[in-house]
């Protein structure tokens, strides 16, 4: 190669690198300024926003499940006594209950007379929804510290059957900060014998039907968070309960929430005339919910006194 073509060659080469040079200089100068040394503390420590963090969406609360044996004002043989009366008060009281499932509640003026005897022992649970089936004397109620914001009657009427639900479905959503929780309450029927039918295929009827609404609910809202409580009449083998609670490892599946007394036993009622004690009352919780069990703050409340208030024990279940 002639020396004459070399020094082109290079002379090329020197102006092209000061054009790549020269670009990347304006390139450079386009970008945002680095920071001064003033605001470099700026950089470390950013301003906090002043944007507040919703606090609703995380509100605890305690739920009780409690049938109070015949809180009625029908003329029952005894009456309740106001002992009864005011042990239940004080066991609920004593809880701190923010929502109450009850059975065996007689009618409005009842649920008052609870609500009324709570807020005297300062628990104040301003809404309530009162409900029931055939069954003209006991029926189911709803107290609540949070707003019931919604209430749904189901058809009580069992399908191929010439009968109805003998307590209803309570069915009552509560808004509790910014969720809201579907209640559905159940009081199946019994395991007194009578000459009219057998109790153990009424009890699978009515479990049966209530599991259809609590499917319906579901199948329209797969997120739901619902919580399926009260009174099952039977225990957790049981066809009837086994109904209730669904097809296992399911989406639809109605998980119990297991509780144990101070001493580590599981049972909730005493059944005098065979002298038993059996896990009969449950509460229950939908997938959506499953997690915002607190189990470190649920238990079966076994406090002193407890027999005079009922043949049952309350089931509390916290909710994170």
């Amino acid at each position: 190669m002639k020396k004459s073509t070399r020094i082109w060659i290079f002379f090329l080469t020197l102006i092209s690198c000061a054009a790549v040079l020269f670009s990347a200089s304006r390139f450079r100068s386009a970008e945002t300024p680095p920071w001064r040394a003033s605001e470099a503390g700026d950089v470390e420590n950013p301003p906090v926003s002043q944007e507040r963090i919703p606090t609703g969406a995380g509100v605890p609360f305690t739920f009780v499940s409690y049938n109070i044996r015949n809180w009625l004002v029908s003329g029952q043989n005894p009456p309740k006594s106001q002992e009864s009366k005011n042990t239940i008060v004080s066991l609920l009281s004593n809880a701190r209950a923010d929502v109450i499932g009850l059975c065996e509640i007689g009618n409005l003026d009842d649920l008052a007379e609870v609500q009324a005897m709570l807020k005297a022992k300062g628990t104040d649970l301003p809404y309530s929804h009162h409900t029931g089936g055939t069954d003209s004397v006991r029926h189911l109620g709803i107290l609540s510290r949070f707003p019931i914001v919604s209430t749904f009657s189901p058809d009580l009427k069992i399908a191929d059957k010439n009968v109805s639900m003998r307590r209803g479905i309570l069915d009552a959503t509560v808004s509790i900060g910014e969720n809201e929780i579907r209640f559905i309450g159940l009081h199946l029927k019994s395991k007194l014998t009578t000459p009219d039918f057998d109790e153990r295929v009424m009890r699978m009827d009515e479990a049966t039907h209530a599991r259809k609404h609590i499917g319906s609910v579901l199948a329209e809202n797969p997120e739901a968070m619902l919580v399926v409580y009260g009174d099952f009449n039977d225990d957790a083998r049981s066809l009837s309960t086994r109904a209730i609670f669904g097809t296992y490892r399911t989406p639809g599946y109605m998980s119990p929430v297991h509780v144990k007394d101070s001493r580590g036993e599981t049972w909730t009622h005493f059944y005098s005339h065979l002298d038993s004690y059996t896990r009969i009352d449950f509460v229950t919780v939908s997938k959506a919910l499953k997690s915002h069990v607190d189990k470190s703050a649920s238990r079966i409340i076994d406090d002193a006194q407890w027999e005079a208030a009922s043949d049952h024990r309350p089931v509390l279940v916290g909710f994170r």
